[in-house]
């Protein structure tokens, strides 16, 4: 009965060909390569958006401030909840307003 270790594919040190780069001809490549420069909106440069009143029941327009205690699990949670929220079009802030 065959390993679960075996399988088809090679050492990584086999992969390697003859033909690949060597890390002195890397280097010439990296000088070509610049970052991508993404310009974010400023807080004074954001519109103020027309906010819902507070008693609103429309689904997604309102703002959330999510604060989560505990272990790791419950971070985990907190943020896929917060990313499930996004999707629905809430909006994800990082200061509270109000505290209930």
């Amino acid at each position: 009965m065959p390993a679960a270790c075996d399988s088809l594919l090679e050492d990584i040190e086999d992969i390697v060909s003859a033909e690949d780069l060597k890390p002195r001809d890397r280097q010439f490549v990296r000088k070509s390569v610049v970052p991508k420069v993404r310009k974010r909106n400023s807080q004074k440069n954001v519109q103020a958006d027309d906010d819902p009143p507070s008693d609103s029941i429309i689904p997604g327009v309102q703002k959330i401030w999510i604060r989560t205690w505990g272990c790791s699990h419950n971070n985990s949670d907190g943020e896929y909840m917060a990313g499930q929220l996004a999707a629905y079009g809430y909006k994800i802030t990082g200061f509270h307003s109000l505290l209930i």
